[in-house]
């Protein structure tokens, strides 16, 4: 006898919450262990009685919550929501039962505490900055000593990226000086030196120069370990997801993931230290020189192939010249792009590149922007083609 299938995500919110399912709106969905991670906008009728201590509730939205509802399987120390065995776990935005230190990071008087802890002075409320919801999460927080910022990752990855900071910074890499660590899973590090990349008035070719001597200074550090990208896992994922949320575009989806397939079967160049997930980014430069002085976020970091690096820089950047809405601001990124084309592009580089885009269609779908995500897709299907990258007409 069969067994019966399992409810989908929304049905298991809107029971778990007691909502209808049209109170709730999809607005991500990511890979996590054996299985996936949703994340919901749930709106309340009784928003007192949904949401009793209004942690939950989106700052600007006094009738709404995020919601996760997550498959993967994973174990972790400790429940913070409701549990269904076999099936899923919900919780409540920010009680992430992945990320412990999540809770008390989110608010600022306990924070504040924690900071303490590790010597460190808060002297405003913290901002949150980026989640990944059962991965990790960075803030923003003044301190008597300027700007920090604060990541909350699984326990167990912590001790491992206080490694990586010590030997890319033995290794002559400009990175931010880390402030406070703790073994719940937080980890507190310095403003980095310059201005966001973004922010600078670059050059291309210079600039990629500038990143060519930094990929160097990488491989010439000294790491134990293999590189947490997993982008080539992705790809089967990433076009089941866009299937069902692009139902229109299958047959593009379905030449995408072939050709990436078919890229990732290439011999790739022996391993070294990679950033992981380098791009512009995670560069901060000299604001009059250009010059990196900067590089963040080397979470990932360890022993991989480097086209993990070209590809994510070069996806993107082409994904950043898409949503830029300043004209000359495109432009330039869009040069960008095609001169770090020129210099790395290879048959596996092609593979990754269009996977990461691929990922971003899928992101901007589930995000119900549909033409940014058919322009990600186009250049998904033709990067992973072997076609030159080239600004659309």
């Amino acid at each position: 006898m069969e067994e019966p299938d399992r409810p989908d995500d929304e049905e298991l919110l809107s029971s778990a919450l007691g909502v209808p399912r049209d109170a709730l709106r999809l607005i991500s969905r990511e890979p996590l262990g054996s299985g996936t991670v949703a994340g919901f906008r749930v709106t309340h009728t009784d928003d007192e009685q949904a949401d009793p201590d209004g942690r939950g509730r989106s700052e600007g939205h006094p009738a709404t919550s995020i919601a996760y509802v997550d498959t993967s399987a994973t174990a972790v120390a400790r429940e913070t929501g409701l549990v269904l065995d076999g099936v899923a776990r919900v919780w409540m935005h920010p009680a992430d039962p992945h990320l412990p230190a999540l809770v008390p990071a989110a608010f600022g008087e306990a924070l504040g505490v924690l900071l303490a802890r590790l010597g460190v002075e808060a002297v405003g409320a913290p901002e949150f900055v980026a989640y990944r919801p059962g991965r990790r999460a960075v803030l923003r927080v003044d301190t008597a000593e300027g700007p920090a910022w604060v990541k909350v990752v699984r326990p167990r990855r912590i001790e491992r990226i206080v490694e990586a900071h010590r030997a890319l910074e033995a290794a002559g890499l400009p990175l931010p000086r880390v402030r406070g660590w703790s073994q719940e899973g937080l980890l507190v590090i310095a403003q980095a030196d310059g201005v966001p990349a973004p922010q600078a008035g670059w050059e291309p070719d210079a600039l990629l120069d500038d990143v060519e001597r930094l990929r160097e200074r990488f491989a010439a550090a000294e790491t134990g370990w293999t590189a947490r990208t997993g982008v080539p896992e992705r790809l089967a994922w990433y076009a089941e997801r866009a299937d069902d949320v692009m139902p229109q575009l299958t047959a593009q989806i379905a030449r995408v993931r072939a050709a990436c397939a078919l890229g990732l079967t290439a011999q790739p160049e022996p391993r070294r230290t990679i950033h992981g997930d380098l791009h512009i980014g995670q560069l901060f430069l000299e604001q009059d020189s250009a010059r990196i002085t900067g590089i963040i976020d080397v979470d990932t970091a360890g022993q991989g192939d480097p086209a993990e690096d070209a590809g994510a820089f070069l996806s993107h950047a082409i994904a950043s010249a898409l949503l830029t809405v300043d004209e000359r601001g495109a432009r330039r990124m869009w040069a960008l792009a095609e001169a770090a084309s020129q210099r790395w592009r290879g048959e596996r580089v092609d593979a990754l590149t269009g996977i990461h885009l691929l990922g971003h269609a899928l992101a901007a779908a589930t995000a119900g922007d549909t033409s940014r995500a058919r322009a990600l897709l186009d250049q998904a299907e033709a990067v992973s083609a072997g076609e030159p990258v080239r600004e659309p007409v």
